[in-house]
């Protein structure tokens, strides 16, 4: 396996004339009270950021052999990229966190202040990128570019198949297992109870739905070509968006089913977590205060169900983010858990373990987590 900082990644210079991004004249508009809008308590001591990348355009792979608009091109954009609905939400989320970590984190970016990280397409790079240049505009001696007000902040990437902190689905052991639950009586009567809408969605769509997986991909298709302004056939209306969005959400529960598998969905970057937090606190990492990872929704819904979060009926948005805030309260260090989903609410929610506060102290929540946490051999590779 390559070692996490193998691939390094750095941003390219982004062009973004969005929200005063480009700036002329005024290279200090990103500043401009920057101390008055801190929300971030003084007990804070750590961030890590898990958040969704921004509206995209449809992968290949989630279209159906009978979908009208399977040759469509969607240039200049292609397939499953970023658009520009996207990148305003992934810029928003960088100015969210500013606003919440502004004093945490200083007005200058430094090495090693944050480490941000991403999955290895071309969408979560330049959420990435996005969340980047809102979160760390330049300021003052940073500012290299009286016109541009975005500086370069490095990042890092690895394959899908040697990166199990952001990707442990794709370990040969969590395939295995995998494959063996989709076979599983159990599973398999749970599909048997929609087999008449798998059967129609088959007959209509090309595709041979035999169970969630096959339907969850076809949420996402028929999702973004509805977002780009496409028009469904008249077929879908018999099962989308209800039925479809009903099964979409139950393959969270397949992706987690059992404790083998959450310790590859989710645990490897729990645990990662864990890791980092205890490093900061005993001093052996001082420089790092933000952890990022610009991941997909099914990572958020992973994450939520390992640790039995998830709140159904519902797929993470896009942009939608986790924080696992690290805090230091009446001499005790512990985790706080938000969620911003979007659905109403302008504040991320804060969220309660089943069997802890909603400030859980650090070795409670190692405790309820310890049988997720995976061992050497447990991904396979």
């Amino acid at each position: 396996m390559l070692s996490y900082g193998a691939l390094v990644g750095t941003v390219a210079i982004l062009a973004i004339a969005a929200d005063g991004f480009i700036l002329g004249n005024r290279p200090h508009i990103f500043h401009k009270d920057r101390k008055k809008q801190n929300t971030a308590e003084d007990t804070l001591i750590l961030s890590h950021v898990l958040f969704r990348h921004g509206n995209r355009t449809p992968e290949l792979s989630e279209l159906y052999p009978l979908d009208p608009y399977y040759n469509y091109t969607y240039y200049p954009l292609k397939h499953g990229q970023l658009t520009d609905a996207g990148k305003k939400r992934e810029f928003s989320i960088g100015t969210a966190l500013r606003e919440r970590y502004n004093n945490f984190l200083g007005d200058y970016y430094v090495p090693d202040l944050v480490d941000a990280r991403s999955t290895d397409r071309n969408r979560t790079k330049m959420s990435l990128l996005l969340v980047l240049a809102s979160l760390f505009p330049p300021r003052y001696s940073e500012i290299w570019n009286a016109k541009l007000n975005w500086q370069p902040i490095p990042y890092n990437y690895l394959p899908d198949t040697d990166d199990p902190i952001i990707y442990g689905i794709n370990c040969p052991n969590y395939l295995s297992l995998y494959d063996e639950l989709q076979t599983s009586p159990k599973v398999l009567a749970e599909y048997e109870k929609y087999a008449d809408n798998f059967t129609y969605i088959s007959e209509n769509s090309g595709l041979n739905v035999t169970g969630y997986s096959q339907v969850y991909d076809l949420y996402f298709g028929l999702s973004t070509e509805e977002e780009y302004g496409l028009r469904l056939p008249d077929w879908t209306a018999k099962v989308w968006p209800d039925f479809i969005n009903e099964i979409s959400y139950k393959q969270y529960s397949i992706y987690t089913r059992t404790t083998q598998l959450r310790k590859m969905a989710a645990g490897y970057l729990i645990q990662k977590m864990i890791i980092d937090t205890e490093n900061r606190i005993s001093g052996s990492n001082n420089d790092t205060k933000i952890y990022l990872y610009s991941a997909h929704e099914n990572n958020l819904g992973q994450f939520l169900m390992t640790l039995d979060l998830f709140e159904y009926p519902h797929i993470p948005t896009y942009g939608s983010y986790i924080l696992v805030e690290a805090h230091y309260i009446n001499s005790t260090y512990g985790f706080k858990i938000y969620y911003q989903n979007y659905n109403g609410t302008t504040s991320p929610k804060l969220l309660k373990l089943s069997a802890c506060d909603e400030f859980c102290p650090l070795n409670e929540f190692k405790s309820l987590v310890e049988e997720y946490m995976p061992e050497d051999g447990t991904c396979g590779n």
